[in-house]
């Protein structure tokens, strides 16, 4: 009754909305049925359907290395009167619950804790950041002041201008004088935002383990050593072939 009075884009705004909880619901299906034993290689998760089940493709995908969080919030009801709707949300939302799992089920690898990066601002805590601050920026006067009693995730969530402001009012400063303090802060949001996105795209192998740059290295000499080996194999196949052909 109370879509009679709605106009054309409203209506179009309902049925996408309608469109996304659809898709969201059969990823949810898939993804239990793919937690399955046996099942998860041969269950397909439609994520990509939608914008909204896209955004969430940390959750659906059981392939995905990346370190993340995700929240489920389900709502019930406490009323018997709506016991069938209650156990109907939890039966949706609980295949969400762990992660690990399905990653398992699929990829039949052994389910373990991902490994904590270490150079991930966010993870820091103050003395941390303190520390971080102390040996990156020996001009800065009293990093401990300039941090004033921030974590590393609160460090994170600090706008640019926070930044200047705190070197220009907290009384801390910089061995340099004028424009030196500016730059100074400028430096330091940079590096936090670098550090916060090489924490976001760093590789992870399928058991949640980080992938240094030194594995890195030695998976690339490796490759190109079993890409000579299989030339050189390759070279004597096809002389030794050739000589059966001249005689």
């Amino acid at each position: 009754a109370d879509t009679k009075e709605h106009d054309k884009e409203r209506m179009t705004e309902t049925k996408a909305i309608n469109a996304s909880l659809s898709t969201l619901k059969d990823c949810i299906r898939a993804r239990t049925l793919a937690s399955q034993p046996g099942m998860g290689g041969n269950t397909h998760v439609p994520y990509r359907r939608s914008k909204l089940t896209l955004l969430m493709k940390d959750v659906f995908d059981a392939g995905c290395t990346r370190l993340c969080s995700t929240v489920v919030l389900a709502t019930c009801s406490p009323l018997a009167s709506d016991v069938s709707h209650s156990a109907n949300t939890l039966k949706y939302s609980s295949p969400l619950c762990d992660g690990g799992a399905i990653i398992g089920g699929i990829l039949g690898v052994k389910k373990g804790k991902m490994q904590v990066d270490a150079s991930d601002p966010s993870l820091w805590s103050n003395l941390q950041v303190v520390d971080w601050l102390e040996r990156m920026y020996p001009s800065l006067i009293d990093p401990s002041n300039f941090v004033d009693g921030l974590s590393g995730v609160q460090l994170c969530a600090l706008p640019e201008k926070e930044y200047y402001s705190r070197l220009e009012n907290s009384g801390t400063s910089c061995t340099g004088a004028g424009d030196d303090s500016t730059k100074l802060a400028k430096e330091i949001y940079l590096a936090v935002w670098t550090l916060i996105s090489d924490a976001k795209t760093r590789k992870r192998r399928k058991v949640g383990t980080i992938v240094t740059k030194e594995d890195e290295e030695n998976e690339r000499l490796k490759m190109i050593a079993d890409t000579k080996e299989k030339a050189r194999i390759w070279a004597e196949r096809e002389k030794h072939l050739s000589s059966k052909r001249s005689t």
